[in-house]
């Protein structure tokens, strides 16, 4: 809490030399690192108020460049890192007055710095095809990083050490061999850190690289580091390798708790998703900058981007040169890519389920273009993965149903809409609200911003349901055209505004665990299959509002992804809007017992499965799902090489086939394991004995709109063949 009361401490500056003053700004701190206050310097005098219960305590001031209009202040480190002044002092009320004389020279030139990028999400659609939008309505944190000479310059010995070695490994450099080191007898003491060791100029010289730079200079710090002999020498040449370090540190996990990052400004990012700003720096050196986002989602700030130190840094970073950050957890803002029918004012479109398009059933009902979800409730999609393409998945988990609606909805008869789901074949039932269905009422709001003409803007949010309005549950309330104002909010509010369009929200979330759990001892009905999801509209009173020309139109995606068509009557009814979706929660199965001979499978005591010439050895596995919404692959290795006879084929076999090929003979299922004879020679070929692993990967075809749910199984063995009666030294 701000203390009420305040004294104003003088600094009073006298520049010793003739040199060029540069603009300043005087800050003020307590020991903690907080802000206290902060003034222009003019003229060489600044005063600054500070909390009357600072005094007797001590303050520091720094010198700095002036902060931007609107911006935060920089932290305490972040001043003394781009080279400012700093003094500490005890505050005395009766003598507030703290008097310098200093030259010009101890400041640096400070440069502005344009910083500028852009916040995208990149995602891959179903059909296989990629997508980026814009991230709007976000917060961008620029924060300045230390460099990494100063952190090579406070690494410990071992540290130094270790990352003298990961350096040259990783630069396929291998250090000389070491002279050998006199015993120096029983230590006395303990071991010497750097501070206490003996000056440099004492130890074994060492290669020195020129003060140039470029690649030359490089490799001559390199090949140094490989002849360097203590950790001294070894820091002396890593300094000249950061460039180096830079490159490689995501993987150098151990140095990144060595950094200390500072934040300079927050930026709100504009509906493009792009942000700027203006920073100071030392002229002597390019910024180092981290980025982390914030994006309002459900009503709260989240974090949608905070990647590591040492992956996440802009080292070096080039003023002025876009930033483009991907951000596969926000939410990105889209304007709507399509056309209505001619005539068409009021209408609610069913637009996806999360990336998957809803194809419905079109007049002539053509099959449904891949990705899209088709009329049976299907999707065949795109895994972007080695399994590739997925024909005939199912849908699971949480789906996140997206539509859209007219500009002029809410209007005076159209107020809420309602989703719904049952079973397919579910008998239907009279009354207010059908006991077959039930409505998905998972609660949803609204993020919107508000500009003030006196503060910075600020994110709030707006619940939109579900309510109970007349007879009917589970409704929610179209977006107004503008967020509507409360009875709390300030006068001096500007502007309020949505943060999302409706493509860039969830219109309902529906849990299928609930409607379709998976198969479990303690769920022995299986209740995956075919759902209706409908979707209706009611008015303020909920009453239900009917389709047609003098209301509302439900409309429909054409492939052309540009243009909609009016809904047909296979895809109405009762005045809803109904699509089929097929769920299956259900879980796969794996399993990969040891090879057998003769109906045997057990190994001896020294591990091996022992063979005769005329053996068959018997490979078996188990890859299952209860409604066969999966694929696998099987593989069995030799040593370190797979065999391809023994191998299916890649990329996947469907767990509905018969069988599983090889590039020989097929594994063929029989009481619902694949299964199939090799003769030991086909196993061991040249070897006579010999080492196997068995692979077995199951995967589910489930998805949720945006990506497969990963209800996957395998299944790892060893086994070894050895001929029987051969006895080997």
């Amino acid at each position: 809490m701000k203390s009420e009361k305040s004294a104003r401490l003088q600094i009073k500056v006298e520049f010793s030399d003739q040199g060029e003053v540069p603009a300043l700004q005087a800050y003020a701190f307590n020991r903690q690192g907080a802000a206290l206050g902060q003034a222009p310097l003019k003229d060489g005098a600044a005063v600054i108020e500070v909390p009357a219960e600072m005094d007797g305590q001590m303050v520091e001031l720094i010198l700095g460049p002036p902060t931007e209009k609107g911006q935060p202040l920089p932290t305490a480190a972040a001043l003394k890192r781009m080279g400012g002044y700093a003094k500490s002092t005890r505050l005395l009320l009766d003598k507030p007055v703290l008097q310098l004389k200093l030259p010009t020279y101890v400041f640096p030139h400070w440069c502005l710095c344009y910083v500028r990028g852009r916040l995208v999400k990149r995602f891959n659609l179903p059909d296989g095809s990629a997508r980026e939008l814009p991230v709007c309505h976000a917060r961008v944190h620029v924060c300045e990083v230390d460099r990494i000479r100063l952190v090579i310059e406070k690494l410990p010995d071992l540290d130094i050490l270790r990352l003298r070695d990961d350096l040259l490994h990783k630069l396929q450099l291998r250090p000389l061999p070491f002279p050998p080191i006199p015993d120096p007898g029983p230590l006395a003491g303990p071991i010497m850190t750097r501070s206490a060791a003996r000056p440099a100029a004492a130890q074994s010289p060492l290669p020195q690289a020129p003060a140039s730079t470029g690649a030359e200079t490089l490799a001559l710090h390199a090949a140094a580091l490989t002849t360097a002999q203590s950790a001294g020498q070894a820091r002396s040449q890593l300094l000249g390798l950061a460039s180096i370090i830079a490159i490689h540190l995501c993987d150098l996990t151990y140095l990144w708790g060595y950094f200390r990052v500072d934040a300079l400004t927050t930026i709100d990012a504009d509906s493009d998703g792009r942000f700027a700003a203006l920073i100071f720096h030392d002229c002597a050196d390019q910024p180092d900058l981290y980025f982390w986002v914030e994006q309002f989602q459900g009503g709260v700030w989240t974090t949608v981007y905070r990647p590591s130190i040492g992956c996440g840094t802009h080292w070096n970073y080039p003023c002025g040169s876009e930033v483009v950050i991907n951000l596969p957890g926000a939410v990105a803002c889209e304007e709507p890519p399509y056309d209505v029918p001619p005539g068409v004012t009021l209408f609610m479109l069913p637009y996806a389920i999360a990336n998957a398009p809803i194809w419905g059933i079109p007049p002539g009902a053509p099959a449904a273009p891949a990705g899209w979800v088709r009329p049976d409730g299907m999707l065949d999609y795109q895994t972007g993965t080695s399994l590739g393409w997925l024909y005939n998945a199912p849908f699971g988990g949480t789906l996140n149903f997206i539509h859209d609606d007219s500009y002029f909805i809410p209007s005076s008869g159209i107020r809420y809409y309602r989703y719904s789901w049952r079973h397919l074949g579910a008998s239907p039932n009279t009354g207010a609200d059908d006991p077959s269905w039930t409505p998905i009422s998972a609660p949803l709001a609204r993020g919107y911003r508000m500009e003030y003409s006196d503060r910075l803007p600020t994110y709030e949010s707006y619940p939109v349901g579900p309510v109970t309005v007349g007879s009917h549950s589970g409704l929610f309330e179209f977006k107004p055209q503008t967020p509507p104002a409360r009875g709390t909010d300030p006068a001096t509010v500007l502007v309020r505004e949505w943060t999302q369009g409706n493509l860039g929200e969830v219109g309902a979330g529906w849990n299928t665990m609930l409607a379709a759990p998976p198969l479990s001892p303690d769920n022995l009905t299986d209740d995956a299959g075919v759902f209706e999801v409908k979707i209706e509209v009611f008015d303020p009173a909920g009453h239900q509002v009917m389709p047609g020309a003098g209301s509302f139109r439900f409309l429909a995606r054409n492939a052309d992804g540009t243009t909609t068509r009016l809904s047909t009557a296979a895809e109405e009814a009762g005045g809803a809007y109904v699509m089929r979706v097929h769920v299956d929660n259900n879980r796969v199965q794996a399993d990969l017992p040891q090879p057998s001979i003769g109906g045997v499978s057990a190994s001896d005591d020294c591990g091996f499965l022992r063979y005769h010439p005329g053996d068959l050895v018997r490979l078996r596995y188990l890859a299952a799902h209860p409604n066969q919404h999966a694929v696998f692959d099987f593989d069995v290795t030799r040593g370190s090489h797979v065999l391809p006879e023994a191998s299916t084929l890649a990329p996947y076999v469907e767990v509905a086939a018969s069988s599983a090929a090889t590039v020989s003979a097929p594994y063929v299922k029989v009481a619902g394991y694949y299964q199939r004879d090799f003769t030991p020679t086909s196993l061991v070929g040249s070897c006579v004995n010999a080492a196997f692993a068995g692979s077995l990967r199951v995967y589910g075809k489930a998805t949720d709109g945006y990506q497969r749910l990963g209800i996957d199984d395998s299944r790892l063995i060893a086994f070894a063949l050895a001929e029987r009666g051969v006895v080997h030294p």
